[in-house]
């Protein structure tokens, strides 16, 4: 049957071919399908989602007949998912079972390399590098390890040719992906970081990074990279809208947090960098740079064994770091005890690493210098070690030792811009000028971007330009047109020099330089003085010291004037306590001792003290600096420095004067502050702290005894209220705080319902009364306080507003007398005080005739307020009419303390000091006199 055989046949000879093309489109059918496999898995991981991201790539390489390209994407993804969960043996577990299958695949061989570079396996990084390089001499994840281990083992000129490479591999390939332009543009920061090629930073902030979010919308990495350059710079505006960019593509991208977190501690935000850090460790509890910041935030806690754990968990992935090196080595210092800066130059100048390993001596020495011989024998320029370590002495203030270990760093890796960066601000911190301007200089050109060289270029631009006042023991440096307030600033220090020098039994090595400084080139003079302590514009203070140097901002230059001389005396002691003890005083007592010797403490620490303490919201010795370092409420600073005084005022109380200059002894010689109380005051810190506790709470009670109880919070006061509505004076303490916190028409509505029930109800009637004076009803006020005041037991509130009344009348005697009724039950009531001041002036019709209760009255307020102007220039006014000369040289010298420039205390002064037989000081006002004259 030929022809059914005939057509048989071409049956087959036609269904064949249709059955091919059918296997070829299931095949790209398939492909496609794994390639959006790819895709969705990697946007998972992009964007946080990483056990929906592992699962995807799990099930793509469990799929038969995989591409090679395919399982290797896969491959590389999935262990890039598991280094983002901090799983790193199986992350390194996954390249290797995928080079068991394509061991000859280039970019696995590469992410080999990269994995174990990253866990401190440098032999097998450098083995994996050189077989991904044999197979392809451009792969370039491969080519970027290669350049990172010549780095970290002193091999810095290969290193360059390295880093290098990125930036001629761009020009030639020009790759667009964004896998690859972060790799680029990795190697070329490093490139442009040594070799101080400025426009690198630029084209990867503004192109590459770019170019890869271009590619790849949810290439996080590309902002963070950005940020992480900018916060490099101290650009803190631009790095944290990076970051945040960042992290909005991946809200579990635990390396964004830890920058976050860098960038907080980095702006003295301590908490927020502890927030940051355990979200990051949250996410990747084995990710090192976030286990290095929460060993920053417990080292600035003062907290060294939980830094410690910190550290060793990084040493667990990493044991060859040299910034996790670095803090360990930081640990050892803060427990050993820091060398001696001689003893640092000694162990630095030690044998080479070859020499090293033939006699031992790096099982020998204290645990810094046997991680020190430990590290060089692996990487015998370790430059960014010695950075880290010079930044951690920098921060405890042992400057001639942090100075040693960066010019250290800068000799044996001088490509790194950093060493010089922090060795001109030290220099700057230390009043080294002219060798600061020039290490800037050099740290300028390397680094033109770096805002805190920028700023501090700019400070010393400003302090060139300022006149220079030398005297025995000072350098003063002030704006030209404000030298008169230098001159009389000298002449205040040296008269204060012997007095505060004999007390503490040191003296300074060198003379020491203050600095003072003004409004110019559109910045304000507290800009200035803020880019002179920390390189960027904000500092909370008007004044500060290094413990070398002293700034401050001109008091005629910001918009409260202040009293100068006490600020000067305030930081001078600093001065003294910092070096006479070699920086191991701690912040709350040189600042006890500092505000001691200012002599008057603020009126609003009264009020401080009766809302805190009560409340239980007191430190002890073992949190106070953190008040000073990262208060956590507004009135924790204030408080800090409140303590810190109350501190010493218990110390004299209790255990003598000449206990708080032992104490400064005790800390000269290193003794912990448990030590120095047990040796200064013979009793345990429990014991010192229950002793200081009874003394604050009898302080208290004797403001409460002379002061005028602020109103409760309207907040207090409601709770208060609500436990018994029934209880007026409580109701009445609602109308009183919403009185005093501006409801003003609800106050007066609740006054009007109590006094209804209660006409005598003291702060009733005085909301009442007080709605009545703004009113212009004198009488009607009048009618309702007469029956609620007692002269035997006055309420404030009742009789201020009485007080009010006769001011208003004009009835001067009986408001005088008042006035008086008031300060005999409240002595300490800065507002009757200041009420009587005025009343005693209003009423001194004859000549002296109130004349010494005013001088007493204003001279108990100018102990509380040492800037007010006004106050001195009355009492020496005061003064002159008695004739007292002694008394009319004291007060307008303090009238110039706040006012260097007041023309009529200078003339005062001038013939205050020709009566007194001093011509030589009667000629100096006169002369200021007549160059203040000239100068306007």
């Amino acid at each position: 049957m030929p022809i059914l055989r005939c057509a048989i046949l071409l049956l087959l000879t036609t269904v064949a071919p249709l059955v091919r093309a059918d296997d070829r489109v299931g095949e790209a059918q398939r492909a496609a399908d794994r390639l959006l496999q790819l895709s969705t898995a990697r946007q998972h991981w992009q964007q946080g989602c990483y056990d929906e991201s592992a699962e995807a790539y799990r099930a793509l390489l469990s799929t038969e007949n995989l591409s090679s390209e395919t399982a290797t994407a896969a491959t590389l993804g999935l262990s890039q998912v598991l280094q983002s969960q901090g799983l790193w043996d199986l992350a390194t577990r996954t390249i290797h079972d995928g080079l068991k299958q394509s061991p000859e695949d280039a970019a696995l061989q590469g992410r080999l390399a990269e994995l174990q570079f990253l866990q401190g396996d440098y032999e097998g990084a450098k083995a994996s590098v050189a077989a991904a390089l044999e197979i392809d001499e451009e792969q370039i994840q491969a080519r970027l390890v290669q350049a990172h281990l010549q780095a970290e083992t002193g091999e810095l000129d290969a290193a360059i040719d390295g880093y290098r490479w990125f930036v001629r591999y761009y020009n030639r390939a020009q790759p667009t992906d964004a896998e690859t332009l972060l790799l680029v543009a990795e190697g070329s920061l490093q490139y442009a970081r040594w070799k101080s090629v400025t426009s690198i930073f630029n084209f990867v902030i503004n192109t590459l990074c770019p170019d890869a979010l271009k590619d790849d919308p949810n290439c996080w990495q590309a902002a963070h990279l950005s940020g992480v350059v900018l916060l490099e710079k101290y650009n803190r505006g631009q790095a944290i809208p990076e970051l945040e960019a960042a992290l909005k593509i991946n809200p579990q991208a635990a390396e964004v947090l830890t920058s976050l977190g860098e960038a907080a501690l980095q702006d003295g935000e301590v908490d927020q960098g502890l927030d940051f850090a355990k979200q990051a460790l949250a996410i990747n509890p084995r990710i090192p740079e976030a286990l290095r910041l929460a060993a920053d935030v417990s080292l600035a806690e003062g907290d060294v064994t939980t830094a410690m754990t910190f550290i060793n968990q990084a040493l667990a992935v990493n044991a060859r770091d040299q910034r996790t090196l670095a803090k360990q080595a930081s640990v050892f210092l803060l427990e050993d005890g820091i060398p001696s800066a001689e003893d640092l130059q000694a162990l630095f100048s030690d044998p080479p690493a070859d020499d090293l390993r033939t006699d031992k001596s790096e099982e020998q020495g204290t645990r810094f210098e046997k991680l020190w011989h430990k590290l060089i024998m692996i990487n015998p320029k370790p430059g960014e070690f010695l950075t880290r370590i010079g930044d951690t002495l920098d921060g405890r203030r042992k400057y001639a030792a942090a100075e040693i270990c960066y010019r250290r760093a800068i000799e044996v890796m001088p490509q790194l811009a950093t060493p010089r960066t922090e060795l001109g601000m030290l220099l700057m911190r230390t009043g080294k000028l002219d060798e600061a301007a020039e290490m800037l200089d050099a740290a300028f050109k390397a680094d033109p971007y770096h805002v805190r060289v920028s700023n501090m270029r700019k400070v010393m631009r400003q302090l060139d330009e300022y006149d220079v006042i030398s005297s025995d023991h000072y350098v003063i440096r002030v704006p030209t047109d404000q030298r008169i307030l230098g001159e009389e600033m000298s002449r205040y220090l040296e008269s204060i020099y012997d007095e505060l020098t004999e007390q503490y039994g040191y003296e300074p090595e060198t003379r020491t330089q203050f600095e003072v400084y003004g409004t110019a080139s559109g910045q304000s003079a507290h800009q200035w003085f803020s880019a002179r302590m920390v390189g960027l514009p904000w500092i909370q203070t008007v004044g500060a010291s290094t413990g070398m140097i002293v700034a401050m901002a001109s008091p005629y230059d910001l918009e409260e004037p202040f009293n100068w001389a006490r600020v000067v005396r305030h930081e001078f002691v600093h001065i003294l306590t910092l070096q006479e003890t070699d920086f191991n005083i701690p912040h709350w007592y040189t600042e006890a001792l500092a505000v001691r010797s200012e002599g008057t403490i603020p009126e609003s620490w009264d009020e401080l003290l009766l809302d805190r303490v009560p409340k239980g919201e007191v430190f002890t010795l073992e949190d106070i600096n953190t008040g000073f370092t990262r208060p956590a409420k507004p009135t924790d600073w204030d408080m800090a420095y409140c303590q810190s005084w109350l501190y010493s005022e218990y110390l004299v109380a209790q255990f003598a004067e000449q206990s708080l200059i032992k104490l400064v002894d005790a800390y000269r010689r290193g003794l912990s502050t448990e030590e120095a109380i047990a040796e200064v005051c013979q009793k345990s810190l429990a014991d010192f702290e229950a002793g200081y506790t009874g003394y604050v709470n009898e302080a208290v009670g004797e403001i409460r005894r002379t002061r005028v109880a602020p109103p409760l919070s309207l907040e207090d006061a409601t709770a208060r209220w609500k436990e018994n509505t029934d209880d007026r004076d409580a109701w009445a303490d609602v109308a009183w705080a919403m009185w005093h916190e501006g409801d003003k028409a609800k106050a007066l509505e609740m006054a009007g319902q109590i006094s209804a029930l209660d006409p005598r109800q003291p702060l009733a009637v005085a909301i009442l009364a007080e709605a009545r004076i703004d009113e212009g009803d004198i009488e009607a006020a009048g009618i309702l306080l007469l029956p609620a005041f007692n002269g035997d037991d006055p309420h404030p509130a009742v009789l201020e507003q009485l007080l009010n009344v006769n001011l208003e009348d004009k009835d001067w005697q009986a408001a005088l007398d008042l006035a008086e009724l008031a300060l005999k039950c409240w002595p300490r009531e800065p507002r009757f005080q200041r009420r009587l001041a005025s009343l005693l002036m209003r009423l001194d019709t004859e000549p002296f005739a109130n004349a010494v209760r005013l001088q007493a009255v204003l001279t108990e307020i100018a102990k509380r307020k040492p800037d007010d102007v006004l106050i001195h220039k009355k009492l020496a006014r005061l003064a002159e009419d008695a004739k007292d000369w002694p008394a009319v040289i004291h007060w307008a010298e303090e009238a110039l303390h706040c006012e260097a420039y007041d023309v009529e205390m200078h003339r005062l002064l001038a013939f205050a000091y020709k009566q007194t037989g001093d011509s030589e000081a009667a000629a100096r006002h006169s002369d200021f006199v007549e160059r203040i004259g000239n100068s306007e």
